[in-house]
């Protein structure tokens, strides 16, 4: 019986120490991994800001536009001198939703103060008014349907040097 006792435990270290040497197989083999780098990185960019103008001449009528960028964000003035009608000087206030500019601009004209929408869609530098069908809703001026604005050639900003 102690011999079968002695080949039990003879047997029972075998295996204990094959299953050591697997271990430290798994372990060899685990050390050719590459650490992964866990410092935090941004990945936001800090938000674009700047400053341009912009004109639009055609005959006797003219209008000028200086905005401010930060990030998506749109702030700014706005002034149209069309021939033989008061001046329309303001601000405009909106956001950048791919090449659209959509802003409110809240201008001044024959001594009233009114708020209608503006869109403007940003093509080679250069931004082309839309315009269609307003109504009027808690005092201020909106399109009907944007799907349905036209951006032709009426009003052209090209950009200009900012004084």
């Amino acid at each position: 019986m102690n011999k079968y006792l002695l080949l039990f435990a003879g047997l029972t270290a075998m295996m204990a120490s094959c299953n050591s040497n697997q271990a430290d197989k798994t372990l060899t083999d685990s050390s050719g991994m590459i650490a992964v780098d866990t410092s935090f990185t941004a990945t936001n960019e800090k938000p674009k800001r700047s400053i341009n103008c912009y004109q639009y001449i055609k005959n006797k009528d003219t209008a000028s536009m200086q905005l401010r960028t930060n990030g998506e964000e749109i702030t700014g003035f706005l002034d149209y001198h069309i021939w033989e009608k008061d001046a329309n000087k303001g601000t405009l206030s909106g956001e950048m939703k791919g090449d659209t500019l959509l802003a409110e601009y809240t201008f001044d004209s024959e001594g009233l103060r009114s708020v209608r929408e503006i869109v403007l869609l940003k093509k080679d530098d250069k931004f082309y008014e839309g315009y269609g069908p307003v109504k009027e809703k808690n005092g201020k001026y909106r399109f009907e349907n944007r799907a349905q604005l036209k951006f032709d050639n009426n009003v052209v900003f090209s950009p200009k040097p900012c004084q």
